[in-house]
């Protein structure tokens, strides 16, 4: 359940992040091809996150070194989910969410040098600072919201499958 709530929350705040970014932008605020206020990729991504922040724990780095690597490690895997999510938004869906290809560092559509260290770095902030703090209030959350959340979820993603048909 933990981490089903994880995947859920940073889902909802990826999809505030993304909508946020675009107001600034003046870009149409279109964030998923779900319709409820979620963005699976930050869900998955978060989740990559953590695996790999509890990975490098058990190594026992010191805090400099263990920083460093997992800044390495996450911008790597966060870069080909990136890739990969878009090939898959582009060829499962036909849609195009994002492109890189007007920044000066692109290596695709979908992956640019620039937006690869941005998550690296937004990547320890969430993994370091906010999800200690998030996780105080994760583990609070009664089972019947999480009953809900996943229904709502399920009947999105069931509707997003049944459109695209």
């Amino acid at each position: 359940m933990y981490y089903m709530l994880v995947f859920y929350i940073y889902s909802i705040i990826g999809y505030i992040f993304e909508i946020i970014v675009n107001l600034v932008r003046n870009a149409k605020p279109s964030s998923s091809i779900l319709f409820g206020p979620w963005t699976p990729i930050y869900g998955f991504g978060v989740l990559i996150m953590l695996f790999v922040k509890r990975k490098l724990k058990k190594l026992k780095l010191n805090k400099i070194l263990e920083l460093i690597v997992y800044f390495i490690v996450i911008t790597i895997i966060i870069t080909v989910l990136e890739q990969i999510g878009g090939l898959v938004l582009q060829y499962v869906f036909d849609k195009t969410l994002w492109d890189y290809s007007n920044l000066r560092f692109h290596i695709t559509k979908y992956i640019a040098l620039e937006t690869s260290l941005g998550w690296g770095l937004l990547s320890i902030l969430v993994a370091y600072v906010i999800h200690p703090k998030l996780k105080k209030i994760i583990v609070k959350i009664p089972f019947w919201i999480f009953v809900l959340i996943t229904i709502l979820f399920f009947i999105d993603v069931a509707y997003t499958i049944v459109k695209f048909i």
